[in-house]
């Protein structure tokens, strides 16, 4: 036997409104064709992202749909992009801006990554969206990828 109660506060929950995300597949050529075709400047690097002291993550908001991006400081340590390669080594300060869609955010990357740097007037700048783009893992697919595009070889999203 059902109990109505508990019956129609179940057919209640369940009958909520689902919401998510849809974000197109990231790919190393995407990022690419974004950043070669923008006004802005960029650099391809592979290396690791480190906050600068003091630098601190702010806490996730109270309410998940009141989420707001934000801005860190940090220091990125890797290597630039030759058409020979990932072997310019670099060191510089960097401003991750993390960017939200309602209560979906980027985040700040910490592990090894393929990243495409803005480079303005007076900032580099890794933007990381709940979507990527900018920000990739360094795997060696990626990092091959990354060449073929720099080197003007096959840069079609799916071509790899």
């Amino acid at each position: 036997m059902l109990r109505p109660i508990p019956t129609a506060l179940l057919a209640l929950t369940l009958a909520q409104p689902a919401a998510a995300l849809s974000c197109a597949p990231s790919s190393v050529q995407t990022s690419f064709i974004h950043a070669n075709e923008a006004e802005a400047q960029y650099v391809m690097a592979v290396g690791r992202v480190q906050l600068l002291p003091g630098e601190r993550i702010p806490p996730p908001a109270a309410n998940p749909n009141e989420r707001e991006g934000y801005e860190v400081k940090g220091r990125f340590d890797g290597n630039l992009a030759t058409l020979e390669g990932f072997e310019t080594p670099a060191s510089f300060p960097v401003t991750i801006r993390v960017e939200c869609a309602g209560p979906w955010c980027g985040g700040v990357p910490l592990d090894r990554v393929l990243a495409f740097v803005e480079r303005t007037e007076s900032a580099n700048v890794i933007t990381e969206g709940p979507c990527p783009r900018d920000v990739l893992p360094a795997t060696a697919e990626n990092v091959e990828s990354a060449l073929a595009c720099l080197r003007g070889e096959t840069c079609e999203p799916g071509a790899f």
